[in-house]
């Protein structure tokens, strides 16, 4: 870690994956490899690859994932630039009722992967 500019450096094995909490305002970016980021909460799955960088919006858990390895940092930014666009009222209700962000999956995958 990087005390001064907060950095966390993350080296991920083949087929390994590290889950992080409370990610919102996180940017993720991916220095070598690929890393899979699938969100609880979003249905989105991101990709990043060399050079790419996404900021995580919501305030769940975040699964980082890697199939042949790959070397990635994460810092917080600024609140600003974490906020991005305003999601609708019927989004947030959703994401409410999706299976993915409920505390039975968090419970199950407690063991299972490396939270952070």
């Amino acid at each position: 870690m990087d005390a001064q500019n907060g950095i966390i450096e993350y080296q991920l094995a083949a087929r390994a994956s590290v889950v992080l909490t409370r990610a919102a305002g996180l940017e993720v970016r991916c220095r070598a490899g690929s890393v899979w980021l699938t969100q609880y909460g979003d249905d989105r799955d991101i990709v990043l690859r060399p050079g790419q960088s996404f900021v995580l919006s919501l305030a769940t858990a975040v699964v980082m994932s890697s199939a042949q390895g790959a070397s990635l940092s994460v810092q917080r930014v600024a609140p600003a630039a974490a906020a991005g666009a305003p999601r609708s009222l019927l989004r947030r209700l959703a994401g409410w009722f999706d299976p993915r962000g409920c505390s039975a999956v968090a419970r199950q995958l407690r063991g299972r992967l490396a939270m952070l």
